[in-house]
């Protein structure tokens, strides 16, 4: 029980560090983005868009076997099982080598592609050909750093990762606002993200021997068997992945396809990037630390604590995600106004994408206030239902989309066509598939949800007063009411939803921990 303390502690260490992260990128993204999107210009920043879907769509090649190293790594550390720890980690890098090299041969052909091709709609096929490049070489060392990330969460030492995160992520803004203030362009960012990625791979190799002293690199350790494995259980990830590139990547081919570029880079700054704030922020509360911690009680058979464990986390997933929906629907056409600015025209030209954002961010909130269920299919291996719904509906919305800009729709149809993929898949059809295997009586299930939500709305009455009364486009005016709303809704929401059972618990947790750690010194 004592190691159930310390990695349940470590890992909630982990994700206050990457909540703290997540909360530097989005200041950092507010601060940089309209400065890019000035330095660089429409065209120049759809073209950074359109490469980085690119190399993003590229990361296909990963066929889901770092989540599958993180979760049969977990199993193995837990069960002490060290040369299986160093054959997963071993089988899995070695084959990230080989497929990141792939992907990097993928991505010239690519680039070369378009420069001999060249399609009507790049103009600028030198600079397109030449960053995608680069960029590609960047990913080739970055993707076999993602089983050294799985090793380190393998081991419950998410704190280490969130720290690594963290400087990174510093050094990264730092470096791209120094090379577009001294005049550089998108090569020269490519170049530093090359760089970056090398120092990147260093500091992670050094974590993971301190999480792991025993890793070491050997190609006699690559085992046949664990790599059916880990691709077995990888490939519904993968399917998920793709499903997930299909309506993000594709969405933006489709609007540069059938609109322009520059619809591109205000559909992905403002519609994707700020819902995906909202997405990766629950995802980095409610994510890797909950899996890893279900795929440990379910594998030491603790069923009756993993679903205590779910129940407190559909609680926490709804509080979070309905609050951060609440601010970019209540405070979003403010902040537009002052982030984006007026153009020539004297248009703040920013809120035309304001529609969208607040169709995407109601999909996500109504995934989110169960993503708990997709962590407990992980943690089960039972997320094959996962890949193959999302497939279907995220295909099916991105056609969608296509007829509705055909027809002249403009962007809020393709906003509209991913709300309605994942209210759905991860709305509807999951949390069924969920009560089926827990045996749960369904209507129970979604009456549960629905009082969590109802309590969350009750928590907002004030922050929404707050807001209505004191909200103003400055970024004073914004800061205070985000730190008011927060300070009413969160004590409102937790005072009438956890129970008393639940606040000794958690208090035991804490306790506990700070008794280990006075043994321990």
């Amino acid at each position: 029980m004592d190691n159930n303390h310390q990695h349940l502690t470590n890992l909630l260490k982990g994700t206050g560090l990457h909540v703290f992260n997540f909360g530097i990128a989005i200041i950092l993204g507010f601060i940089l983005a309209p400065y890019i999107l000035r330095t660089l210009g429409e065209r120049e920043c759809g073209i950074n868009v359109i490469v980085a879907s690119l190399v993003g769509a590229f990361s296909l090649a990963d066929l889901g076997i770092s989540a599958a190293v993180s979760r049969f790594f977990t199993i193995a550390y837990a069960q002490q099982d060290k040369e299986e720890c160093i054959a997963l980690s071993n089988t899995a890098f070695f084959a990230f080598l080989i497929l990141g090299s792939i992907g990097w041969l993928g991505l010239l052909i690519t680039a070369l592609g378009i420069y001999y091709i060249n399609p009507l709609m790049m103009e600028d096929k030198s600079l397109l050909a030449i960053v995608i490049a680069i960029n590609g070489f960047t990913f080739c060392i970055n993707f076999p750093m993602n089983i050294f990330i799985g090793i380190i969460n393998g081991t419950m030492r998410q704190e280490l990762i969130g720290g690594q995160f963290i400087i990174f992520r510093l050094l990264g803004a730092l470096t791209t606002f120094l090379i577009l203030f001294s005049g550089g362009r998108l090569i020269a960012l490519a170049v530093a993200n090359l760089i970056l990625a090398i120092l990147n791979m260093i500091v992670l190799l050094k974590l993971v021997y301190i999480s792991f002293p025993e890793f070491f690199l050997s190609p006699s350790y690559f085992r046949r068997e664990i790599l059916f494995k880990l691709i077995r259980y990888g490939t519904f990830t993968f399917l998920v992945f793709v499903s997930g590139v299909i309506l993000n990547q594709g969405s933006i081919m489709v609007i540069s396809t059938l609109i322009n570029i520059q619809a591109v880079a205000l559909f992905s700054i403002i519609a994707l990037e700020l819902s995906g704030y909202m997405l990766n922020l629950t995802e980095t509360i409610m994510g890797n630390w909950l899996t890893s911690w279900l795929t440990l009680l379910y594998s030491n058979q603790q069923k009756e604590l993993a679903d205590k464990t779910l129940k407190l986390a559909y609680k926490m997933s709804t509080c979070f995600t309905t609050f951060f929906t609440f601010g970019l629907i209540v405070w979003g056409p403010d902040f537009l106004m002052r982030w984006g600015g007026k153009n020539e025209e004297g248009i703040y030209y920013f809120l035309k994408a304001y529609p969208s954002m607040v169709l995407i961010t109601l999909g996500v909130w109504i995934a989110q206030c169960q993503a708990p269920n997709t962590k407990y299919l992980y943690a089960l291996a039972k997320h094959a239902f996962i890949a193959y719904a999302g497939l279907i509906g995220n295909t099916l919305a991105l056609i969608g989309a296509a007829i509705f800009l055909y027809l002249g729709y403009g962007i809020e149809s393709v906003a509209g066509c991913i709300f309605f993929s994942m209210l759905a898949v991860r709305g509807t059809a999951v949390p069924i598939y969920v009560c089926r295997l827990r045996k749960e009586n369904m209507m129970n299930y979604f009456l549960q949800i629905f009082s969590y939500i109802g309590r969350a709305g009750i928590a907002c009455l004030i922050p929404y007063i707050i807001s209505y009364y004191l909200l103003a486009p400055n970024y004073g005016r914004l800061v205070l009411v985000g730190i008011l709303c927060c300070v009413t809704y969160f004590p409102v929401y937790l005072l009438i939803t956890i129970n008393k059972t639940e606040w000794e618990k958690i208090s035991n947790l804490f306790r506990t921990n700070k008794q280990n750690e006075k043994l321990k010194n």
